[in-house]
């Protein structure tokens, strides 16, 4: 007979953190949940939930509060770096009419969403805490805390996110971030009643775009070559950003003239990841970043994350699996998929990246990849 499952440990309180925490708080498991960063934020940007990502939302019981939240839209505009439109693309849906096909949100009312819910379906929370050593046996996972203490548990999930820690104690260090060769930069504006759906502007050497989140608030996404992998800080982020964005006009350029002060930029090297080897091993198992992290060009990021925290309580819920079983499914289960978004968006970059150099290739296609692909997960988990 299948032994009980009661005793989880969740690593890291992020979007796949909480989207696995309320999964298994639906069922009655209250996991222990921990997270490094004592403050428990995040930076004040938004990102885009897809309808596949609204989807296993729904699955969780948080489709509505998010829509509510967000601003949905069906679709994408395209335009040269002057604003003038050139090709508008339709957002596929998952097929249920309850769900938008997309929805921009911010980051900060997401996080809000899911850290209230996890807390009220059961979830214990303690923060500046992290796992100083992890020890398998054949019954249980013994781990012992920065803070001194230890606890045994059925199950331990790894969502440290990019650089996870768990990834590097249980699977080794073979596998790691690999910088793209872009950068991405964000920052929240008022919104502009032109901006009522996902707007792209195509830039000599970069890709800005426009994403509404409320009716009152947008966020500017810029993607940029930058070779060397630097490191900006202080008032750099905003003189770069300014030399960045001043080819353009049309909407971007208006922005471009009114740039927040430094610390409301929000600048990230693009630095995926993909485990190609079990994302399990014993009873620890990795999901979200630290299993397969993506850069922003199919916005496909947190939608794995969820996506993830839907099929691996599916697999434990199974009355015919036991724990390890269980987790011997789930990368199977997901591994095409995540494999998919991450290559495809590289390719995107890598395509982006020759045109901006003048090595344009004439197969390049990423808008058609992405709608491609956008297509492809309308299929259900």
């Amino acid at each position: 007979m299948k032994s009980p499952l009661s005793r989880v440990l969740i690593i890291g309180a992020g979007i796949g953190g909480l989207s696995m925490a309320i999964a298994l708080g639906r069922r009655g498991i209250h996991a222990d949940l921990i997270e490094r960063n004592k403050t428990w934020d995040v930076y004040g940007v938004g990102i885009i939930l897809q309808s596949n990502a609204i989807r296993a939302l729904d699955a969780l019981g948080l489709s509505d509060a998010c829509i509510a939240e967000g601003f949905p839209y069906s679709v994408s505009t395209h335009c040269d770096v002057n604003g003038v439109a050139f090709r508008e693309r339709p957002k596929p849906n998952v097929g249920n009419p309850r769900f938008p096909s997309s929805c921009g949100i911010q980051r900060r009312s997401l996080h809000k969403i899911l850290s209230s819910q996890a807390l009220k379906i059961g979830a214990r929370v303690e923060l500046g805490v992290w796992v100083d050593s992890i020890q398998q046996t054949d019954a249980n996972v013994e781990v012992r805390f920065n803070n001194g203490k230890s606890a045994e548990y059925d199950l331990v999930i790894g969502a440290d996110g990019n650089g996870s820690t768990t990834r590097k104690m249980v699977f080794g260090d073979s596998v790691r971030p690999q910088f793209t060769g872009q950068g991405c930069w964000r920052f929240t504006a008022e919104r502009m009643p032109e901006v009522d759906r996902a707007i792209f502007q195509h830039g000599s050497r970069s890709l800005a775009g426009l994403i509404p989140m409320t009716q009152d608030q947008m966020y500017l996404l810029l993607l940029t070559p930058e070779p060397g992998n630097p490191w900006f800080a202080g008032e750099e982020l905003r003189t770069k950003l300014a030399e960045r964005l001043q080819e353009y006009g049309g909407l971007v350029g208006q922005l471009a003239d009114q740039l927040p002060s430094p610390q409301d930029i929000v600048y990230r090297p693009l630095e995926p990841l993909l485990m190609t080897e079990p994302w399990a091993r014993g009873r620890v198992v990795l999901i979200g970043d630290a299993a397969h992290s993506t850069t922003p060009h199919l916005a496909q990021g947190a939608s794995m994350a969820f996506e993830d925290a839907v099929v691996l309580d599916d697999l434990l819920a199974r009355p015919d699996l036991d724990v390890e079983a269980a987790l011997s499914l789930f990368m199977p289960r997901r591994i095409a998929r995540c494999k998919r978004i991450v290559e495809s968006s590289i390719q995107m970059g890598r395509w982006q990246l020759d045109k901006w150099a003048g090595r344009e290739d004439n197969e390049a296609d990423p808008i058609g990849l992405s709608a491609a692909v956008l297509e492809e997960l309308r299929e259900p988990l």
